[in-house]
């Protein structure tokens, strides 16, 4: 079939109402399909009716696998050649789940069924996490959500789908204002900030996943400086948390973010016997209390890049460790090092995106 032929016009011809006689969907909706186009993607679709719509996707995705989901038997008689028609209730989290693991995970799915607010959120509760990084969610009819349509699809639900997708942006926007451990939604923990957007038009909303690689957590290449024959962490580690990316762990004693565009806002340190104390300087040049035991120095939520720490031996161990610190700092390479008690600070006043814990027993030196 013709490039030259649009998804509306393939709408309008096949009759759906997401075309611009209608909703008006489909030139939005192309304008993040068209990449993808040629590729042989996999779409799910909730909502079947006259099959419409799926003729379109068909005409449109020459190569996709598509997937038809409704809760009518009478829909399977659109079945062919790359369509499958599953029988489901989308309100049916097990029905959901089995359809996702059966064909998933998907490149695209839309969401056009029942319109219900419940429905409508246990569908994107369920589906989300079956998308694959880089997909595209779709939330139709929301229209249902406001006005005199709220008594007719609110059902039993207390919060509209629209409310849940305003919750949802939140995260998605708030730069880490916002702690998202303090969420007491576990699906918005899990996918608060997994989101490359979200956008809104008329009746409709699209969301693109985004999930960080899956080894972001630990450290890809050496330490910030190598260590000597016998200089070894000692089992310390590193817990920071890095502005944009959350807690980043560094089993090895160390944590280096790599490029100036991340920077760690606190930390806690994880040592034998317990030997650390440490604390952290803010941008004000005031600084944290002590503290030890692993527990957390700096900020969460509140995007505050950490300018410097200091970290000492507790009394009563300096004569099992021996302690050597460094810090890396925005705009600059080399690493500066600090010892026991010492601060370590970039007299720039640069924030901190890399930290290094070389805790030696000394009997190993």
């Amino acid at each position: 079939m013709s490039q030259l032929i649009t998804l509306d016009e393939l709408g309008l011809k096949h009759g759906t109402d997401k075309s611009s006689a209608h909703h008006d969907y489909l030139r939005f909706f192309e304008t993040f399909f068209a990449p993808v186009r040629d590729e042989p993607i996999t779409l799910l679709e909730i909502g079947v009716h006259r099959g419409a719509s799926l003729r379109t996707w068909e005409d449109y995705f020459p190569r996709a696998k598509i997937i038809g989901v409704d809760i009518l038997p009478t829909c399977k008689r659109f079945e062919r050649d790359r369509v499958t028609i599953e029988l489901a209730d989308q309100s049916n989290v097990e029905h959901l789940a089995h359809i996702a693991l059966k064909h998933g995970p998907f490149d695209i799915i839309v969401e056009d069924g029942s319109h219900y607010w419940e429905h409508q959120i246990t569908s994107v509760r369920t589906l989300f996490p079956f998308l694959k990084n880089g997909g595209y969610y779709i939330a139709e009819d929301l229209q249902t959500n406001y006005g005199a349509m709220r008594e007719q699809y609110k059902g039993i639900a207390t919060t509209s789908c629209m409310d849940f997708l305003k919750s949802w942006m939140d995260l998605c926007v708030d730069d880490d204002q916002i702690d998202i451990r303090a969420v007491e939604d576990a699906f918005l923990r899990t996918y608060g900030r997994a989101l490359e957007f979200m956008a809104f038009q008329r009746r409709a909303c699209i969301l693109k996943k985004r999930i960080a690689p899956p080894d972001w957590r630990l450290n890809p290449g050496p330490p910030l400086v190598a260590r000597t024959s016998g200089g070894q962490a000692a089992g310390a580690s590193v817990v920071a948390h890095v502005g944009l990316r959350g807690d980043v762990m560094g089993p090895l004693g160390f944590v280096d973010l790599g490029a100036d565009s991340f920077t760690i806002q606190g930390f806690l340190i994880d040592a034998p016997d317990d030997a650390l104390e440490y604390r952290v300087r803010y941008p004000d040049q005031s600084w944290s209390e002590w503290t030890q035991r692993g527990a957390f120095a700096g900020t969460r939520g509140r995007a505050i890049a950490v300018t410097g720490f200091t970290a000492r031996l507790r009394e009563g161990v300096s004569e099992k460790y021996a302690l050597r610190a460094f810090g890396r700092f925005v705009g600059a390479e080399a690493p500066i090092e600090a010892t026991d008690g010492q601060d370590c600070v970039s007299a720039s006043g640069a924030p901190l995106r890399g930290v290094q814990i070389d805790l030696t027993e000394r009997n190993r030196a």
